[in-house]
C-alpha cells in the first residue's frame, strides 16, 4: 500500500525540504519515490509501511548521530566483520537451538551478518510458533544452500506451511516497485510469517553499533 507525499508530510510533521535533504544525504532509498499518474497531473508515492518506519527512525536518531553516520547503518550495505560464537551470546535475540543447528548445518562457527538476520528471524518465530526442534532442524538444513550464496540484505524471508509442514523461502527486494510484485500461491500452502532483512537489518545496525562499531561496504569506497 502506498501514501502521497502530500499525506507523508501531513501524517509525520516533516517539510518538504527535509524530505529531499533526507532523499539526497541518502537516508530516503531513490527507487521509494514513485511517480503516479493523477488527475492533477504526476503525483509521488511512497511504500506506506517502509517510509513511515524510516521517517521514525531518522526522527529519532537524528539528534545522537551525524546524517552520515544515519545514512551507513539505513543504507542496505552490511558490515563485512564476521560474528563468532561468542559475539552470538550478545544477540539477544538468537535462540540458543537455533544458533546450535547454523553451527552443525553449516560447519562452522563464524557467520556473516546475513546468516545473523536470519538466525533472529527463525528464533522469534520458533518462539511464536512453537517449532519443535525437528521442525527446525529441517528447515534449516534445506534453507542452507540459498542461504550461503546470500550477499546482501535486500530480501524477504517467509516461512509457508503446507500440510502441516513448514518450508522457508526468500524473494529479492529488488523490483520496481516493489509493492507490484505479488506471489500467488496453491490454495494448500500459507504464508506464516513474512520479515524484510532489509528493516531488520536496520534495527540491528542501530540497536548494536555501541556492541560491535560496525563498520560498511560503503566506507571502504571512500
Amino acid at each position: 500500500m502506498d501514501i502521497s507525499k502530500k499525506d507523508l508530510l501531513k501524517e509525520t510533521g516533516i517539510s518538504y525540504g527535509q524530505l529531499y535533504r533526507w532523499k539526497r544525504e541518502g537516508l530516503i532509498p531513490e527507487s521509494w519515490f514513485i511517480k503516479k499518474s493523477s488527475y492533477t497531473g504526476q503525483e509521488t508515492f511512497f511504500p506506506r509501511e517502509k517510509i513511515l518506519k524510516r521517517i521514525k527512525a531518522i526522527q529519532q536518531l537524528k539528534d545522537k548521530y551525524s546524517l552520515e553516520e544515519l545514512a551507513n547503518m539505513l543504507a542496505p550495505e552490511i558490515t563485512n566483520r564476521t560474528f563468532t560464537e561468542e559475539d552470538l551470546e550478545k544477540f539477544e535475540e538468537i535462540d540458543v537451538d537455533v544458533a546450535a543447528c547454523f553451527m552443525d548445518h553449516m560447519e562452522k562457527d563464524e557467520f556473516t551478518f546475513v546468516e545473523i538476520l536470519v538466525m533472529m528471524t527463525l528464533s522469534e518465530w520458533r518462539l511464536k510458533e512453537g517449532i519443535p526442534y525437528e521442525d527446525l532442524d529441517a528447515m534449516i538444513s534445506n534453507m542452507i544452500k540459498n542461504l550461503v550464496v546470500m550477499k546482501d540484505v535486500e530480501k524477504d524471508i517467509l516461512m509457508l506451511k503446507i500440510d502441516q509442514k513448514r518450508y522457508i523461502i526468500f524473494i529479492s527486494q529488488k523490483m520496481d516497485p516493489i509493492d507490484d510484485f505479488v506471489i500467488y500461491l496453491d490454495k494448500r500452502m500459507e504464508v506464516v510469517f513474512r520479515e524484510s532483512l532489509s528493516e531488520l537489518s536496520n534495527v540491528m545496525k542501530i540497536k548494536y553499533q555501541r556492541i560491535f562499531n560496525f563498520e560498511f561496504d560503503e566506507e571502504e569506497n571512500i
